[in-house]
Order: C-alpha cells, then sequence, then structure tokens
C-alpha cells in the first residue's frame, strides 16, 4: 500500500501530492483542496477514502509556482476548465489510475469550495463528481458532466444559493444529479480543519466549521453516491 507524499510528473515538471493505494483498490477518487490548500484535514479525506477502499490522491494545485498565481490560476480554470490547475489535476488522476490500475471511468473527482467549483468546471469524463459548497460554473462547462453530488450548508451565506442553481443547471444539461443542503451547517463543515482565526473572521459570512452530525451523513450520502458510480467489476 502506498501512503504519504508523492510527485506527480507534469508537462512543465511535477507537483506534489498525498496519496494513499490501498492494494486491490476497485474504484478511485482526487481530492481538491480548498483556497487554504493542502492542510492536514485534507490528507485525512485521502485517509477515510483509502480506509473505504477506494485509491485516492490530493494533488498540491498551489505547489506548482507561487501561492497568489496559483489561487488565480486556479480560480479562472473554475471558470474555463482549462489551464495549469487542470492539467495538474488530469496528471494526478493518470498517476492515480496507473498505481492503482483503475480506468478513468472508475475515478472520480471531489471538491471543497474553490476545489468545488473546479471539480464542476472539470468534470466531464470522470466517473463521477462531489461538489462540497462549490461555486456554479457557466452552464456551458456542465455540458458533458459526469453524475454529480453537491452538498451545502445552509447558513453559509455566501454559497448556500448555489444550491439551487446548481440543481438548475444539471437540470437544464439532463446530468444525473443529488444535490444536498443542511440547513444548520454553514461553510467548510465536511472538513475537520482548526483555522479560529479564518473562521473568526469569515463567521457572519459563512458560520464556518465542522459539523459532525451534518458531515456524517454527507459523507454517507458521497460515499453511497461514488460505490454506486465507481466501483469496477470483480
Amino acid at each position: 500500500m502506498i501512503v504519504g507524499d508523492v510527485r506527480v510528473p507534469c508537462a512543465a515538471g511535477e507537483i506534489t501530492a498525498y496519496a494513499a493505494v490501498p492494494r486491490g483498490a476497485r474504484r478511485g477518487v482526487v481530492v481538491i483542496h480548498e483556497i487554504l490548500g493542502r492542510q492536514p484535514e485534507i490528507d485525512r479525506v485521502v485517509e477515510r477514502f483509502a480506509a473505504a477502499g477506494y485509491a485516492a490522491i490530493a494533488p498540491d494545485l498551489f505547489s506548482a509556482g507561487l501561492r497568489p498565481l496559483c489561487i488565480q490560476r486556479m480560480i479562472r480554470s473554475c471558470s474555463t476548465g482549462t489551464g495549469a490547475p487542470v492539467e495538474h489535476v488530469l496528471a494526478a488522476r493518470g498517476w492515480l489510475s496507473g498505481h492503482a490500475e483503475l480506468a478513468f471511468e472508475h475515478i472520480g473527482i471531489i471538491g471543497f469550495c474553490l476545489g468545488g467549483g473546479f471539480a464542476l468546471a472539470v468534470g466531464g469524463g470522470w466517473g463521477a463528481v462531489s461538489c462540497n459548497y462549490g461555486a456554479v460554473p457557466p452552464v456551458e462547462r456542465l455540458q458533458r458532466i459526469s453524475p454529480v453530488i453537491a452538498c451545502y450548508g445552509g447558513r453559509d451565506r455566501a454559497f448556500a444559493g448555489n444550491a439551487p442553481r446548481l440543481a438548475a443547471a444539471l437540470r437544464s444539461v439532463g446530468a444525473e444529479h443529488e444535490v444536498h443542503v443542511y440547513p444548520d451547517a454553514g461553510h467548510s463543515f465536511l472538513t475537520d480543519g482548526d483555522h479560529p482565526i479564518g473562521a473568526w473572521l469569515t463567521r457572519p459570512l459563512l458560520a464556518a466549521g465542522h459539523d459532525p452530525v451534518a458531515a456524517e451523513d454527507a459523507w454517507r450520502r458521497i460515499f453511497a453516491f461514488f460505490d454506486r458510480h465507481l466501483t469496477a467489476p470483480e
């Protein structure tokens, strides 16, 4: 089993990533981090998937240059579905596919916050997509998107309104989807990061913080959705 930091070759060099590849995994997932970049809670998401039998990798999309420029490029990719961050994510999927011996149709993508909108923007050609409190890309970016499950916190004033917008956009392009809103949860409720200053500064708008009850229900739904769409036959 591979567990730990890895280097992923890309067209213009390489990026770093955290990966966990259990022996005999029959499905995989690429994990896209929030605007904070790679954090311990993102590593724990990778480990959570591995514990459930998934091969998982979280590319550090801010390891390819100066952080402000990487953030700017990632934001642009959320609208265009193109650019260096997209190439890096596809390279991470290729790395996972090779090391876990999985076809692309058995690999999904999951993103959080900035990564959630990114996952939607690049969501065509994956086995399934999970967007969590992410922005909604232009509808043309959703035309050939894979099945989507999305989760939002109802107390998240900045992003909760994206839930009905996303559901309507996915209906308009005929995409299979589930969109869930947890009324008592805020932003970043799915991951257990500890960022007290950021949470305090953004609390009136985002009500950010881990919500164990909402998170466990959302994770149950995400795993059920991914299991259904990604599992390779015996």
